[in-house]
């Protein structure tokens, strides 16, 4: 599970957020037919090993209002592209969730699957039977019929997400770092104003762990230095520093910080900052891989093969990476950019 997931699935796990998701992404004919306070999570991932690629789950039985219960899958998708036929993949999925049902001797449960996408390519939704061109209307009852729901944060202005589509905070605050993550120099701006609507959370030491989550994410991703979280967090609260110690202490214990030692004893200082540059370069690796197969597909479209976007995710380098990402620029072809990872 990569750090998109990991944060995602924290956050949404606890059932008052994903409420709060669920009732600012849904139609609202279909709110009407849901008793949400009912919901429970399910323990179980449908996801199978061929998914892993594009997608993470975490699913919730939900009772309806006049008939049986059924499953809301909140699928995360981690790639940051849209897939080329998203029906495809959640066939496959609906599937694996009725085999399991099936398997076990259990009814059949209607399933509504929403896809949180927050990659920088316009995600636009089609019907499936589109996918089929040149068949008359009339035999399109041979399809599968079925929908799913997505909630494109990139398509919500910071204002949409701050005052009118979310009401929990920890929402807020998921959409806009997920929106900007890829955008170190805005994110870096926006910081304290996201931040600042957790300050009950940072001020609270029992209640400080998905602010640390939150913390650890963007120290994983990003180069944004602790110095400048220290900065930010301790103009928020006079438990700022020490949150972000405490988010340098525990990646430390997950064998990320290596260096930390040294710079502890000054506090969040050039230390901490050695320490973390080797713990993010995993971090870095994953991210570059996405953006560069992203940038590949933006500027090259259908050139860029299958075999292309492997040679991409199995590629252990992250300056060759960072070259083939630079070479997209100026290069005339696909093979010239991936000539920097092979």
């Amino acid at each position: 599970m990569n750090e998109h997931d990991k944060l995602f699935k924290e956050i949404e796990s606890v059932k008052e957020n994903a409420i709060d998701l669920i009732e600012s992404t849904f139609p609202e004919h279909v709110l009407a037919e849901l008793d949400l306070p009912s919901m429970v999570l399910d323990n179980n991932s449908y996801v199978d090993k061929k998914l892993k690629e594009y997608y993470t789950d975490l699913v919730y039985n939900c009772k309806t209002r006049k008939g049986p219960e059924l499953k809301i899958s909140l699928l995360f998708e981690h790639k940051s592209y849209k897939p080329e036929n998203e029906y495809l993949q959640l066939l496959r999925y609906l599937v694996n969730i009725w085999s399991y049902q099936e398997k076990n001797r259990e009814p059949l449960t209607l399933v509504i699957p929403v896809i949180f996408y927050h990659g920088k390519e316009k995600w636009e939704t089609r019907p499936f039977s589109e996918f089929f061109s040149g068949y008359s209307e009339s035999i399109h009852d041979f399809l599968p019929g079925f929908r799913y729901i997505l909630a494109d944060i990139t398509a919500y202005d910071d204002d949409t997400i701050q005052n009118e589509l979310f009401k929990r905070e920890f929402n807020r605050a998921l959409a806009l770092i997920f929106k900007y993550i890829h955008n170190e120099e805005l994110l870096l701006e926006k910081l304290f104003d996201i931040f600042k609507e957790l300050k009950e959370y940072i001020d609270n030491e029992e209640e400080e762990e998905r602010i640390i989550s939150f913390i650890a994410y963007i120290m994983k991703l990003t180069e944004i230095t602790p110095e400048k979280l220290n900065d930010i967090f301790s103009r928020i609260s006079h438990r700022g520093g020490d949150v972000i110690m405490t988010t340098a202490m525990k990646l430390r214990e997950e064998g990320i910080l290596e260096g930390i030692e040294k710079g502890i004893e000054k506090g969040i200082e050039k230390g901490i900052e050695r320490g973390i540059e080797r713990g993010i370069e995993q971090g870095k690796l994953i991210d570059r891989r996405e953006t560069l197969v992203r940038l590949l597909k933006k500027r090259f479209g259908d050139a860029v093969t299958t075999d292309d976007i492997k040679a991409i995710e199995s590629c252990e380098d992250p300056d060759k990476l960072k070259n083939a990402i630079e070479a997209l620029m100026s290069a005339q072809e696909c093979s010239e950019v991936l000539s920097f990872i092979r």
